[in-house]
């Protein structure tokens, strides 16, 4: 059995497009602030021209859960960019380069979003018990949608949790 089979692939093996950490760092730095710079512009034509082109209210708030899912995986995707490329001599944090969460960091605004999104729907359709005063705002839509995206992990799990006292398990009778 080869080695990759037995171990997996680890470090600069499972992402072969980048010759170097440095060159893989500018590249993550600049799609992180390209996907920011899209969504906000969304976030500006949603705002201002969704009328233009007759979006009804309701889509337009759950864009804007939508958005404030990918927001809050932005900003915790980011804030984990930060932390592990802002060492200097006195390193606080004792993380070194893992080329390999490549994928994770470029998927995780994207993963966020829909978690908090279908999150927001189960809300506010009243599967889960939370209430809101003014469930058709797009500020509460976008806000709680970025706490959701942040915590997507914590979302996850809770909801797993959550299935698993609802849905019946198969028996083990035969």
């Amino acid at each position: 059995m080869p080695k990759e089979q037995e171990t997996g692939l680890e470090g600069r093996d499972c992402v072969p497009f980048f010759s170097s950490d440095k060159y893989q760092i500018v590249f993550e730095f600049f799609y992180l602030v390209a996907i920011f710079l899209v969504a906000v512009a969304v976030m500006i034509f949603m705002q201002f021209f969704s009328s233009d082109v007759g979006m009804s209210h309701p889509n337009k708030v759950f864009i804007f859960s939508i958005l404030g899912g990918f927001f809050g995986g932005w900003t915790y995707d980011t804030k984990w960019f930060y932390r592990v490329t802002a060492r200097g001599k006195n390193n606080q944090y004792k993380f070194s380069w893992q080329p390999h969460k490549f994928y994770w960091r470029v998927l995780t605004p994207f993963l966020s979003a829909i978690v908090a999104f279908n999150t927001y729907l189960l809300v506010t359709s009243g599967v889960l018990p939370i209430n809101f005063a003014h469930q058709k705002s797009g500020m509460l839509a976008f806000s709680f949608s970025f706490l959701l995206g942040y915590f997507s992990d914590l979302v996850l799990s809770r909801l797993a949790a959550w299935a698993e006292k609802i849905i019946p398990k198969a028996s083990d009778a035969k």
